[in-house]
């Protein structure tokens, strides 16, 4: 049976879904919500804000629970202005890249290859740095629930872009649609677990503006799975029935 992890940095950015499920035992001493979502059994678990929290959250829901088949990111995001988004639109990633590590001198920032120093080597031998790939066939199917919807590039930072012209140098750097805090650590610690993983954000934000609609962002991100769940439900309604979805 299919079994998700909806990673969530916090309760704000899960709000539509919260309701829907039922407490369940703290998950790394994170806050766990459980129930069927989607067609699939969810486990709903507030992470926390930042790299270090959804990877120890995430990490811990990996060893704790058994038959996990995906990895989900949800939540709100900045959106770069050359990204054409604007608040309220969803956008799935292609890659989620860690944008803030690396080598920075007095003269210039230089990426984690520069030092050698690969942050894990796969199941296929595989360096992996900067760059969290994630899973094309779980896009296929978000994209399938929201015709249209972005996919690129998430940069994931510890330090969020103060000004434009920051957000600027991040956007140009990494080629990215969207700034956020924990999609990188969430697909690395998928990735470490040989898991596939999906990160879906929401526009909260311009990046390097601070005005936040964060229930605008987090919602469009949660209405792309509401919408898959209400799929589910119409698939089962059919096959119970005989019926079949007119084409």
């Amino acid at each position: 049976m299919s079994c998700w992890l909806l990673a969530v940095a916090m309760e704000p950015e899960a709000r539509l879904l919260i309701p829907l499920l039922e407490p369940a035992p703290a998950l790394g001493r994170k806050p766990c919500f459980s129930g069927r979502l989607a067609g699939r059994q969810v486990h709903l678990l507030l992470t926390g804000l930042g790299l270090v929290n959804a990877a120890q959250a995430v990490a811990a829901a990996c060893e704790r629970l058994a038959g996990l088949t995906a990895i989900i990111n949800l939540g709100c995001a900045g959106a770069y202005a050359g990204s054409g988004l604007k608040v309220g639109d969803a956008a799935l990633a292609n890659e989620a890249v860690l944008a803030d590590s690396g080598l920075l001198t007095s003269q210039a920032w230089h990426p984690l290859e520069r030092l050698g120093l690969p942050l894990l080597r796969d199941s296929q031998g595989r360096d992996h740095y900067h760059r969290w790939p994630c899973d094309p066939a779980l896009n296929d199917l978000f994209a399938g629930a929201r015709p249209g919807i972005r996919r690129g590039v998430f940069a994931t930072v510890s330090q969020v872009s103060g000004d434009p012209a920051t957000a600027a140098v991040m956007e140009q750097r990494w080629g990215a649609l969207l700034e956020d805090m924990e999609s990188a650590a969430v697909a690395q610690v998928a990735a470490l677990y040989g898991l596939p993983c999906a990160c879906l954000r929401g526009v909260s934000n311009i990046a390097g503006q601070r005005e936040l609609d964060v229930a605008a962002g987090a919602g469009a991100a949660q209405e792309v799975l509401l919408a898959l769940d209400i799929e589910a439900i119409y698939l089962s309604s059919a096959c119970l029935t005989g019926g079949h979805r007119d084409k």
